[in-house]
C-alpha cells in the first residue's frame, strides 16, 4: 500500500472549478472520465415475493413508485447526467441533490428532507494501478419503501447484500427500505476496516524495519502510509458525523427499533477513527526514530573520525619536528634515531588512546 519506488504525479481530471461560473442546480457531471452505457437494475422484494430485472426505459421506474413491497433501483455509472435527471425527477428528488449526485467530490454527508434522506459518501479501496487508496461516491436516497442508489462503476460493495436478498439470507426480507440503507452503510464501513488492517500491517513491518535495519526507503514508506491514512481519516470523519446525526433526524422513514442498527455502525466508525489516529501517532513517533537514528549514527562516525583527527594531531607535530631540513639537528646522527622517534610516536598514540578510553568517548 505504501509507495516504496517513486510515482510521477497524476493529474485529476475531476475538477471541481467544472462547474465554476454555472448557476446552482447545474445538471454537470463532475467526475473521472467514465466510457459504457449507465445500467440500472430494480431490485423489488418482500417476505414472500422477489422480482430482480434490468430497465432500459427508464420511466418504467414510475411503476414502483406507489407498491407496498421495498424496492431498490441501482444505478451504475452517474457520468450520464440527463438520465440520472429523468429518474431522479420520477421520484420528486429536488434538484440540489440531483447536483450532489452528479458531483463525485462531495463530502460525506446525511440530509432530511420532507418524504425521504438523502446520503452521500465515499467507497474506499486499494487501486493496484495507483498503489494507493482510491475513492468512488456512492449516493442514496431513502424513501417511503423505496431506495435509490447511485455508483460510479460496477464494484463489489452491494454483491453481499443482493446475495442476502436473492437468498432469504438473515432478516433484510423482512425488514422495511431503512433496513436496507443500513445494510448499505455497514458494508461501506467494514470495508474501511479491510484497508485498515492491510495499514496496520504494513505499520508494523516499518516499525520493525525502523528499529533494526532503517535504509533511505524507510521515510518513502512510512510517507507513504501516512497519504493513505489521510485519505481514510479524510472520509472515514464526516461518515461519522453523519450517522450521529440520525438520531436528531424526526423523519419517521427510519424505523425507531432499527436505531440501534444505525448505532452500531456509528461505534464502527468510532472505532476506525481511534485506529487511524493510533496509526498516525505511531508513524510520526516512528519518523523521529528514524531520524534520531540516522543522526544517532552520524555522530558516531564524526567521533570516530574526531578522535582519528585528534589522535594524529600530535603525531603530524612530531612528525613535522623532525622532518624539518635543519643543517645541525640533535641524535639526527644518532644509530638509534629512527627507533626512538616511533618510540615516541606509540608511546603519544597509546597514551592518548588510554585517555580517550578513561573518558568514556569510544
Amino acid at each position: 500500500m505504501a509507495r516504496n519506488k517513486h510515482h510521477p504525479r497524476i493529474k485529476k481530471n475531476d475538477r471541481l472549478s467544472a462547474k465554476s461560473g454555472m448557476p446552482a442546480e447545474s445538471m454537470v457531471y463532475v467526475g473521472k472520465e467514465r466510457e459504457g452505457k449507465m445500467l440500472v437494475k430494480v431490485l423489488d422484494y418482500s417476505e414472500n415475493h422477489l422480482e430482480e430485472l434490468p430497465i432500459e426505459d427508464l420511466s418504467a421506474c414510475e411503476h414502483y413508485l406507489k407498491k407496498d413491497s421495498v424496492t431498490w433501483i441501482s444505478v451504475t455509472g452517474v457520468h450520464e447526467a440527463e438520465k440520472v435527471e429523468q429518474i431522479c425527477n420520477i421520484f420528486n428528488i429536488h434538484p440540489l441533490v440531483q447536483e450532489d449526485i452528479l458531483n463525485t467530490q462531495q463530502r460525506t454527508k446525511m440530509e432530511e428532507f420532507d418524504k425521504y434522506l438523502f446520503v452521500t459518501f465515499k467507497r474506499l479501496y486499494y487501486s493496484d494501478s495507483l498503489k494507493a487508496i482510491d475513492t468512488e461516491q456512492v449516493s442514496v436516497i431513502l424513501g417511503h419503501n423505496f431506495l435509490l442508489s447511485f455508483q460510479e462503476t460496477e464494484n463489489s460493495l452491494f454483491t453481499d447484500i443482493i446475495q442476502r436478498i436473492q437468498t432469504s439470507k438473515g432478516t433484510i426480507r423482512q425488514k422495511k427500505a431503512d433496513y436496507l440503507l443500513y445494510r448499505i452503510l455497514d458494508t461501506a464501513v467494514d470495508q474501511y476496516f479491510v484497508l485498515i488492517d492491510r495499514i496496520g500491517d504494513l505499520v508494523a513491518d516499518i516499525e520493525e524495519e525502523t528499529m533494526y535495519y532503517p535504509n533511505s526507503k524507510t521515510t518513502f514508506r512510512i510517507q507513504g502510509v501516512k497519504k493513505d491514512l489521510q485519505v481514510l481519516h479524510k472520509h472515514i470523519l464526516p461518515m461519522r458525523e453523519a450517522l450521529n446525526r440520525i438520531e436528531s433526524f424526526s423523519s419517521h422513514l427510519i424505523d425507531s427499533r432499527n436505531l440501534n442498527y444505525f448505532r452500531d455502525v456509528y461505534d464502527h466508525t468510532y472505532q476506525a477513527y481511534d485506529t487511524i489516529e493510533n496509526h498516525r501517532s505511531l508513524l510520526t513517533d516512528l519518523m523521529n526514530i528514524y531520524f534520531t537514528t540516522i543522526s544517532n549514527k552520524l555522530n558516531q562516525v564524526m567521533k570516530v573520525l574526531t578522535i582519528i583527527s585528534t589522535i594524529f594531531m600530535p603525531l603530524s607535530f612530531i612528525t613535522g619536528v623532525f622532518g624539518m631540513n635543519f643543517k645541525y639537528f640533535p641524535y639526527m646522527d644518532h644509530p638509534h634515531a629512527y627507533t626512538a622517534f616511533w618510540l615516541i610516536v606509540l608511546t603519544v598514540f597509546g597514551g592518548m588512546l588510554i585517555y580517550f578510553r578513561r573518558k568514556k568517548w569510544f
